[in-house]
């Protein structure tokens, strides 16, 4: 997080939009300077028609903003004959000029506080507020997104906001404090951690261990692959010492995430300028981030592999059924001779020369089909597939097993012969035994 003496919370354009006095068209007007009971009964108290107008006015401007503004009613002529016409018929609008004097100025602001249950800005909320500001950091650590809720805040607790320069200060004194927090919370990581950390943002051949770890997966292939489990790997501890650190700092996923960005973006040589609480902070965040993604890549990759070896199967299965059924159909004829013969064959032939008589008429390898054929039993197309699948293994062994053992899978259903078969395989290959063990 940045030190930065007066923050800029808006853009100059949206600073104006903020606390510029409204400019109302001819909808507006009739919305905000229509008066209630309870209105109309606080104009009474002021007798005159000029200093009536000024409370209509300051009362419209405060529906529309939660606002008082200074103003002449020169300034504001439109508006002005606006109310004249709707409130003082046959009065002339242009006699009304000049400002409200300070003392009615305040009693017509008082009791506009009054009807809406308001209350002016004081330096004694201050604390409170920096107070919320620092609690808005934790979720909306960019400045401008935590002043939008700063403003609905004071929306909920009916208070006046102050000027621009009062927020900019108190958001400068948040942002410290909460630097100083999470500095101080960012201190307690173990050396070896913090090392760790450090090692990610130092330079080494020319690369940082950062950049091969922000690099995205580019394809399925096998070495992109390999690489996303090697990175998975290299930060495998950091992420666990981050899955139960970074709860412990109070800050919100959107936070977080803010924090990976800063990492994610930053060139190393920037991050390295940084204190090394800040560099440890962000870098720990986008391990924790980036992990997470490398994970969701990996199982996007068994998925992928894991459709084309399934599908690959069922053309193979596919493929076998079909040769299976051309060679029973070409095989029919010579079914056929078989039958014919038998019955008429030589009842003088000895065994050999029966057996090698049949067989060149029909193959011997061809009575199963053909005797599977005529009982009516089908292709086993699930044998073929597991055949397919026995034939794939180096697949398997180069694309699935790297991510199944990286990855850590969790099946839905506790007690689960599936989540118990997992856990096998992976003590399994963690062993190093060969397949066949």
């Amino acid at each position: 997080m940045e030190s930065i003496e007066r923050i800029q919370l808006l853009s100059s354009t949206g600073v104006e939009e903020l606390y510029t006095r409204p400019d109302f068209n001819a909808h507006e007007q009739c919305l905000y300077f229509s008066l209630s009971t309870a209105e109309r009964t606080a104009l009474e108290q002021f007798r005159n028609t000029q200093t009536r107008i000024h409370f209509i006015l300051q009362l419209g401007y405060f529906k529309a903003k939660q606002q008082f503004f200074n103003y002449s009613l020169d300034e504001v002529s439109a508006d002005v004959e606006y109310i004249v016409a709707t409130y003082y018929s046959g009065t002339d609008a242009a006699q009304f000029t000049g400002s409200l004097s300070r003392e009615y100025s305040r009693k017509q602001r008082q009791a506009i506080l009054s009807l809406f249950d308001y209350r002016s800005w004081s330096p004694q909320f201050t604390a409170v507020i920096e107070s919320h500001i620092g609690l808005l950091l934790r979720y909306y650590p960019k400045g401008h997104s935590a002043f939008r809720q700063l403003l609905t805040f004071f929306d909920h607790q009916n208070i006046i906001i102050p000027s621009y320069r009062t927020f900019q200060d108190m958001f400068s004194r948040a942002f410290a404090t909460e630097e100083q927090r999470l500095n101080n919370a960012i201190s307690s990581i173990p050396s070896s951690i913090s090392g760790q950390l450090m090692a990610l943002v130092r330079r080494d051949d020319g690369i940082t261990a950062l950049n091969i770890i922000r690099a995205d997966q580019k394809d399925f292939q096998y070495t992109a692959v390999k690489s996303e489990v090697d990175k998975a790997l290299r930060i495998e501890e950091l992420y666990e010492f981050a899955k139960g650190f970074i709860p412990s700092l109070g800050l919100s996923k959107n936070a977080v995430r803010y924090y990976a960005d800063i990492a994610e973006q930053y060139a190393a040589s920037r991050l390295r300028r940084l204190g090394k609480q800040q560099q440890w902070l962000y870098a720990l965040c986008f391990v924790f981030h980036r992990y997470q993604q490398i994970m969701d890549n990996l199982i996007v990759s068994f998925c992928y592999h894991t459709r084309a070896i399934m599908d690959a199967g069922k053309t193979y299965a596919s493929m076998a059924h079909m040769e299976h059924s051309s060679k029973v159909v070409t095989d029919f004829p010579k079914l056929a001779k078989f039958l014919k013969w038998f019955p008429n064959r030589s009842p003088n032939m000895s065994q050999d020369e029966l057996n090698e008589a049949a067989y060149s008429l029909l193959p011997k390898e061809q009575f199963s089909a053909m005797a599977e054929f005529l009982e009516g039993k089908s292709f086993d197309k699930k044998a073929a597939l597991w055949e397919y699948y026995g034939k794939s293994s180096r697949i398997f062994a180069l694309y699935l097993r790297p991510i199944f053992t990286t990855v850590n899978l969790e099946y839905y259903k506790e007690n689960s012969y599936i989540g118990e078969l997992i856990n096998l395989l992976k003590a399994h290959y963690a062993s190093g035994k060969s397949n066949k063990a």
